[in-house]
Order: structure tokens, then C-alpha cells, then sequence
């Protein structure tokens, strides 16, 4: 915990907002009412589901001494109620104004290290965790903050000390009080997720960045958004990020381009790609040196992965970049997750690390849990569980295990209740397409029904005959196992990292990587 060591007043605090507030202080601020104590301040706003402000009543209980309140009314900026021994101090537009607070509050900490955000739909969380496992095996304590939790990496023994998260990106709050806790923890670098929900909501809005990459953009959260253009719109968020000097892109994804065209002069392109086309790579290294280097409009650079090959082991393919030349060979399946590592590199190269230190740490790196992760099953199909669920990750997902086996690909998915209905056809098709026989599971059926689930997956495929419905996953898992033959892979999508599936309103142990590992034992015997 940060706690005492950020203690400020909070006039002080507020006093960068305009508001003249009592001297009193405090240790932390949540916008949690449960967590709320003697010592730190609860911060009540308007949220997507719930209104903070309801909880007001229960934070004073608790003996929470400050109150910040969203209000509505201009005028009512500053205004302050005394309730019992709580002061209860409004503030216009306090939603808009977190992160610019809690950065305040906690002194600004990412302007105390270097910083990367990530964003796309898919590969987020590889190429957060690669970034900050490269990162420290080239010298500098890094941490990272996304999907899988905080974590501080402590090499090779440790792994991943990690504290769980309810979001990919925290709250406002608590991503300001995530980095100054890496602060106090001597990091000097830190790589973070960085959701759509998140820069809509502008809990990254006072968190400097100085590299922002683009993985890729393919359907997801439509039931927030709306529309993919919405969605495309929420990511260029990014765009605006304080302190941003450059950009890493996939020139294999079209939303780069868009992103080129709206990045500001001054931000450097750093293009990335999987192609066995020599001349796609030339493309950006004569645009890299036409370009003029000045502070204007500084030259695009590249680190494109050509020849790429995939055997049961992994891969391996030849890096050509800006920075040399060299080959590369890892324990990583599919194309994607090539992509993935182009980005870190590319972005660790931009930082200025020596290429030659960047190959052989690459070299060196280990998978990412629930990312593509190959349990071997002796006499039996290989099992790999991936975190794939979309119909873009999906589809990728399947490809990749077809160009690493000559035999047949078993698909184990499902698609979330009280989500995007519209992605289940998809996901049922990129199925359909990728892989020789399906299961139909149950995912995170939430208030539905799994059937009727299952069914809307159903109508998408062209020919139902391929499929089976099992809704238990490990019962879908043990099928594939008895039907499949030595040689065959199966690919279990949508859990990945997750130890839990959230049932009607019930949230289940399920962690699917340790049944799976349990079953290699089991079929072992």
C-alpha cells in the first residue's frame, strides 16, 4: 500500500481545482464506499451502472471525513455540507476531473517512469506482458497493469507477483495509485492495457505516455459502443494522450492507416508486420527515408518479420527493421502472436535499446499464461488454451494451429450472455471455417440461458453437423479428448487466464488452465 506516504491535505489538493476546502488530511481517495475509512476521502460520481452518490449515507457511516461529490449545477463547484462529522464538498464535472486528481494526489507518477499503453481488440495482454518481461531482462525493473492484474516482474523464479483486477484498464483512481505504488517499488518502466471503456471514460487522461500501440481493431464491445465506428473513435482516444512522442502501428491492420492520418505531426510511426513480401517492407523503408527528420514531421521507421515458419515447438522468422536485421525462433504458435512480438520490439527498439541485446532477450522470452499455452497430452491431442473471444482472434487462433499440425483442429467455445448477440454467428463462423469439428460450451452465460446461447451459435454455422453441444467445459474438453486422435490440436477459446465463469448472477471456481492441467496428468497415467 501507498497509504501514508501520499498523506496531503485537501486543500491543497483542491486548491488546483479552484475549491477553497478545510485542511484536513487524507491518505488515499476511492471511489469505492466499501473500502472507505477514517483516513482516506470517497469520491461519489455518476458511473455506467450505478451512482456513486447513493453510497454517500454508507461512507459517512464508515467515518469517512471528506466526501468529494459529483454535481451537475456549474454554479455549485466548491459548495460544501457539513453532515454529521463528514464534509461533503461538490465539485462540476468531477467525473472528467479523476485522473487529473488522483494524479495530482499521488504526485504525478507516471512522469516518474517511461510508459506504453496498448491498445486493439486482441493481442493487449502478449504484448503488455512481453514488453515488460523484455524490458527486465534488458536491466530496467518494469512492471505492468491489464488484464492479467498489477504486476512487478521478478524474473524468471517469482514470475508474475500480480494483484487481480476487476477491468483491464482500473479506474482513475486506481491507476494513479498502481503507478505510484511502482514508484515506491523502484520501477523505472511500465506497459498498460489500455480498454476502449477505459479512454471513453477518461481514466487515462492525465497519465503521461510516451508510446502507444495499436495491435489491431476487429469487433468487440459493440453492445457499449454501438457501432464499429464508435469503437474505432474510443481507440483513437489514444491519440491524445499527454506526453505521446510516438506511435507503433500495424501495417497489417487497416485502422493504422487511420491512426497515421490522425496522429499529430510530431508523433514518430513506428510500423510493424507479418508478410513474406519483401517488397511491402521496402514500401516503409523508402517512406522512412523520404520523410524528413525534423521535429515537424519526424521519419517513419519499421520492424517487419518475414519468412515466418511454424513447427510444433513454435516458430521462428527473420526480423527486418530500422534498427538491423536478424532471426528470430520462439516457443510462440501462430501468426498473431509473431505480431504480438513485432510490437514489443518495436517499441523497445523506439526506447533505444541496442538491437542486438533486443534479439537475444527475445530469444529468451516465455510464454504468456492462457495465450496460445500447449499442454502436451501423451498418445493423446495436444490441448492449447487461449483467451480468444472474438470472431477476429478466433479465426486467427484456429489458422495458427492448422499451420502448426498435419492433423486435424478441434475447436472447444462459447460467446457470453448479455453481450453483443450479434458477434455469436460470427463466432460460429470463423469456427466453422477453422476448424474440422466443434464444441459448443458454455462461456460466461450471465442472465441467459447457456441453450439459448448455443443456439444463436448454431444459426451461424452453414452446417450444423460439425458440432456438438456440451455445455459443462471440462465435459467439452474430456469429448475432444476421447474423439480426437495423437497428433490433432485442440483449441479451447475464451477463458485463457480466467479462473472463474459467472453463472445467472453467480460467480464459479473455473480455472480452465488447471483443469487442463489436470487432465494431462490424468490421460498420463
Amino acid at each position: 500500500m501507498v497509504a501514508s506516504a501520499f498523506t496531503q491535505s485537501v486543500r491543497a489538493l483542491l486548491a488546483k481545482f479552484g475549491v477553497d476546502a478545510p485542511d484536513i488530511r487524507v491518505e488515499g481517495l476511492t471511489l469505492d464506499s466499501r473500502e472507505v475509512n477514517t483516513r482516506s476521502a470517497f469520491v461519489a460520481i455518476k458511473g455506467h451502472e450505478r451512482d456513486g452518490r447513493e453510497f454517500i449515507p454508507q461512507a459517512i457511516s464508515l467515518g469517512a471525513k471528506v466526501i468529494l461529490a459529483q454535481t451537475d449545477d456549474s454554479d455549485a463547484h466548491g459548495a460544501m455540507e457539513m453532515r454529521d462529522h463528514s464534509v461533503i464538498i461538490s465539485l462540476y464535472q468531477l467525473p472528467n476531473l479523476l485522473s487529473t486528481l488522483a494524479g495530482a494526489f499521488y504526485d504525478y507518477p507516471a512522469q516518474k517512469m517511461t510508459s506504453v499503453a496498448v491498445t486493439g481488440t486482441n493481442g493487449k495482454t502478449s504484448t503488455v506482458q512481453l514488453l515488460t518481461q523484455l524490458k527486465d531482462a534488458l536491466g530496467t525493473r518494469s512492471a505492468s497493469i491489464g488484464t492479467l492484474g498489477s504486476s512487478v516482474f521478478e524474473g524468471a523464479d517469482t514470475q508474475w507477483q500480480t494483484t487481480s483486477a476487476a477491468n483491464t484498464t482500473p479506474d482513475a483512481i486506481r491507476m494513479q495509485y498502481l503507478l505510484a505504488e511502482f514508484v515506491q517499488s523502484d520501477v523505472q518502466h511500465v506497459a498498460f492495457e489500455a480498454s476502449s471503456h477505459a479512454l471513453v471514460q477518461g481514466r487515462l487522461s492525465h497519465v503521461k505516455t510516451d508510446i502507444a500501440v495499436l495491435t489491431n481493431l476487429t469487433r468487440d464491445h459493440l453492445d457499449y459502443h454501438g457501432s464499429m465506428e464508435e469503437y474505432a473513435k474510443a481507440k483513437r482516444l489514444l491519440l491524445e494522450q499527454p506526453g505521446l512522442a510516438a506511435i507503433v502501428l500495424n501495417a497489417n491492420d487497416e485502422e493504422s492507416k487511420r491512426w497515421d492520418s490522425a496522429a499529430a505531426q510530431h508523433i514518430t510511426r513506428v510500423w510493424t508486420g507479418v508478410t513474406s513480401n519483401e517488397v511491402s517492407v521496402s514500401t516503409y523503408e523508402n517512406q522512412g527515408s523520404a520523410l524528413t527528420t525534423s521535429a515537424e514531421k519526424p521519419a517513419s521507421k519499421y520492424c517487419f518479420a518475414l519468412n515466418a515458419e511454424y513447427h510444433e515447438a513454435g516458430c521462428r522468422f527473420d526480423i527486418q527493421s530500422s534498427w538491423g536485421n536478424a532471426s528470430i525462433a520462439l516457443p510462440l504458435f501462430g501468426a498473431f502472436n509473431v505480431a504480438n512480438v513485432l510490437s514489443a520490439i518495436a517499441t523497445l527498439l523506439q526506447q533505444g535499446e541496442r538491437f542486438n541485446e533486443v534479439v537475444s532477450a527475445v530469444n529468451a522470452i516465455t510464454p504468456v499464461e492462457g495465450r496460445m499455452e500447449v499442454f502436451p497430452f501423451q498418445a493423446h491431442a495436444n490441448v492449447v488454451v487461449d483467451y480468444a473471444h472474438t470472431p477476429d482472434a478466433l479465426e486467427k487462433v484456429l489458422a495458427s494451429a492448422k499451420a502448426h499440425t498435419q492433423g486435424n483442429v478441434w475447436c472447444v467455445f462459447g460467446c457470453g450472455g448479455d453481450r453483443d448477440k450479434g458477434k455469436r454467428p460470427l463466432m460460429a463462423r470463423a469456427a466453422e471455417t477453422g476448424a474440422d469439428s466443434i464444441v459448443i460450451t458454455t462461456d460466461n452465460s450471465r442472465s441467459e440461458a447457456p441453450e439459448d446461447i448455443a443456439k444463436d451459435i448454431v444459426e451461424g454455422l452453414h452446417n450444423p453437423d460439425v458440432a456438438v453441444s456440451i455445455p459443462d467445459r471440462e465435459k467439452a474438453i474430456r469429448y475432444c479428448l476421447a474423439h480426437s486422435a495423437a497428433g490433432d490440436i485442440i483449441i479451447v477459446a475464451g477463458k485463457g487466464h480466467e479462473n472463474y465463469q459467472i453463472i445467472g448472477d453467480t460467480k464459479i471456481n473455473y480455472d480452465e488452465r488447471a483443469v487442463v492441467a489436470r487432465l494431462q496428468q490424468e490421460y498420463s497415467k
